[in-house]
């Protein structure tokens, strides 16, 4: 397995157009193919606290008018939400080369970077020169083997997920643990215990990478 990072430049993306028209950003937490073509993307929309899920929705259509978005708010300035288009370039390129977009997020200038999983090498560099050949621009910034046995449980991932969009990493701290395990429905102790072994398989896995 690998796992790559890259900036990638889309003609015509809407994230890319949205966030450059708005000043915001854009982070896609997961993205699922669907009926082969289309694609449903689990969206962070952080924005001017002016916005509303409305209008935000609205200029998302008008950029791709065949975009179902839904959108929540979670915090000032901050939405949560799926959209989901019939035809979703992406999902199909990765789904073509057995790849999985493990998230996105918006940079300047429209570029997009992208955390990618494929499953070897081979897989990713057809990936990489298929997104080439439709006219797009692909800086590969980082590569490295996956290391399953640092890799989280989907519990894991849930738990730090939640204490991430609520706030628990933020300085001050925006929640509490008390207050995270009561929305968990786990007790403090638990939760501690989860958040720190988490905690140290991310770090031995970034140190792996690095030695």
């Amino acid at each position: 397995m690998r796992s790559a990072t890259m900036l990638v430049r889309i003609p015509g993306n809407w994230i890319g157009d949205l966030c450059t028209a708005c000043d915001l950003s854009v982070k896609v937490l997961k993205c699922v193919p669907m009926n082969g073509k289309g694609g449903m993307s689990l969206l962070q929309i952080d924005s001017p606290e002016d916005l509303t899920g409305t209008s935000l929705s609205e200029r998302i259509r008008a950029l791709e008018p065949l975009c179902d978005v839904k959108l929540t708010p979670a915090g000032p300035g901050r939405f949560v939400g799926t959209a989901q288009t019939s035809t979703c370039l992406v999902c199909k390129l990765l789904a073509d080369h057995g790849c999985f977009l493990d998230s996105a997020s918006s940079k300047s200038d429209g570029l997009l970077q992208w955390n990618v999983i494929a499953p070897n090498a081979e897989a990713l560099k057809g990936m990489v020169d298929k997104v080439k050949a439709l006219g797009c621009t692909i800086e590969l910034k980082k590569v490295s083997k996956l290391n399953t046995a640092s890799e989280l449980t989907r519990t894991q991932e849930r738990v730090l997920q939640m204490a991430y969009e609520l706030g628990y990493f933020e300085i001050p701290r925006k929640v509490n643990l008390d207050k995270l395990a009561r929305r968990l429905e786990i007790s403090k102790a638990t939760l501690d215990v989860m958040i720190r072994r988490a905690q140290k398989k991310i770090i031995a896995g970034h140190m792996n990478e690095l030695a």
